[in-house]
Order: structure tokens, then sequence, then C-alpha cells
């Protein structure tokens, strides 16, 4: 199949799936917790099979235990594609969203009954730090993209500490998560990255063009905080566990 026809029937098949979950949120919020969180993660999971993209993930059996008691996770961020599917991966994981996307059709009401923390622009990193921290003390798994920004995908940038703290605080596990994207080919691609100041578009249609496409997500060890740990020490482990883990993935 031709690359353009096979992204408008991609495209065409996304714009139906999200006017089913618009369907689906009205009545999400009838719903018990447990059940409502792992409805939107079917829903996020459901987005990468749409798009084409296969998914592998590595390490799962190593959070099994944080589920329920929370626990901040520390990717490299390439893409608007991860947080599908990282939210794919288990029911309450949730992360920071500028406050912009509550007011968003269908992903803005389904982030917000999912849980995400949304943070006012002007607030800095104290609103996040407390967001992260009410996440926390609800059992969530709290997504911290700690790069600041995205990269090509090949490479990891330096983590910064200042939302670590509540983990801290909390004695809450730390998860250092690799994502690293291939084409059909099984070799590495930048195809969905989403840097500098393009626009969402080019970046979907490459992934909707795209044949192959496949994501690896590499849950790593969890760091468990000690007492006289510093957030600065934590994010240098979680970034060189990160680096490691793309470079040799």
């Amino acid at each position: 199949m031709r690359p353009a026809l096979r992204a408008v029937g991609r495209l065409m098949r996304l714009l139906g799936y999200l006017a089913v979950g618009l369907w689906r949120a009205r009545s999400l919020e009838r719903l018990d917790e447990a059940t409502r969180r792992e409805i939107v993660r079917a829903w996020l999971a459901g987005v990468g099979d749409i798009l084409g993209v296969s998914v592998q993930v590595r390490g799962a059996a190593r959070i099994d235990d944080l589920v329920e008691a929370g626990s901040v996770w520390l990717p490299n961020h390439v893409s608007w594609l991860d947080i599908p599917l990282l939210g794919g991966i288990r029911p309450g994981t949730v992360f920071l969203a500028k406050s912009e996307i509550r007011h968003w059709p269908v992903i803005g009401r389904l982030a917000r009954l999912a849980g995400t923390q949304f943070i006012v622009r002007g607030q800095g990193s104290e609103a996040a730090a407390s967001a992260v921290a009410e996440g926390l003390t609800r059992g969530r798994q709290m997504v911290v993209f700690a790069e600041g920004t995205t990269s090509e995908g090949l490479s990891v940038r330096r983590f910064h500490a200042r939302l670590l703290g509540p983990a801290i605080e909390a004695g809450r596990p730390l998860v250092p998560v690799a994502l690293t994207y291939r084409d059909e080919r099984g070799k590495r691609t930048t195809g969905p990255a989403f840097i500098g100041q393009e626009s969402l578009w080019p970046s979907l249609w490459r992934v909707l063009r795209a044949r192959g496409l496949h994501a690896r997500i590499e849950l790593l060890d969890p760091i468990v905080p000690a007492p006289d740990d510093t957030r600065t020490e934590l994010a240098r482990r979680a970034e060189q566990a990160v680096m490691a883990a793309v470079a040799s993935s």
C-alpha cells in the first residue's frame, strides 16, 4: 500500500477512535475508580494499534509490586506518541500536563478522568512538585519527563532533579524508563520525534505513513531513595540507567 493511502486510512480510523472515546467518556464518571482507570489504560493502548505501532514492554515484572503503592517513572522523551504508549502499560499511570489540555476535546476529558495533574503556566516547578506528591499519595505511577523537552530519540538529555523531591520525602521508588523507536527493518528511527519548533501535524503524518513502526519500552530497576540521597544524585542515577539502556537497545 502506498504510504499516503496508508496514512489517510489510519487517520480516518484515528478520528473514529477519538469519536468513540468522546462517547465513552460520558459514562466514565459513573464508574468506580479502578474500572475507570482500566478503561482509560485500554483506550490509550488502542491508540498505538490504530496508528500501526507495535509495542514491546520489557521489565514489567520489576514494577508489579509498585502499582498500588505509587512511584515516579522517569522516561526519556521523544514524541507525543510516548504518552499513549506509556499510559497503556498500567492502569493509574498519570502525566503532568499543561492546564490548557484540560479543555481539549476527548483527550482532555479522558486525561482528567484518568487523574492527570494539570499545571497552570507560570506557577513553576512548585505546583508540579505538589501535583507529583498528590499523585503518589493516591498510589499512582507519576510520569515525569525529566529531560524537560523531547529529543530525537537516539540519545538522552540531562535529567532535571527538581520534581524528584516528593518521591524522596515519601520514600517512593523512581523507575527509569528507556523508550526507543524502530522502523520495519529493525533500525532506530527518528520518525516519531517531535522536537524544536515543529508542529504536531508533521510528526503525526510521519507516524501515519510509517510501515512496521515499533516501540520498545524498558522498565529498568527501580531506584529506592535512601534518606541521605539528594535529588541531583538520584536524577544522575536514573539518567545514566536510561542512557545506558537507550545506547545498548
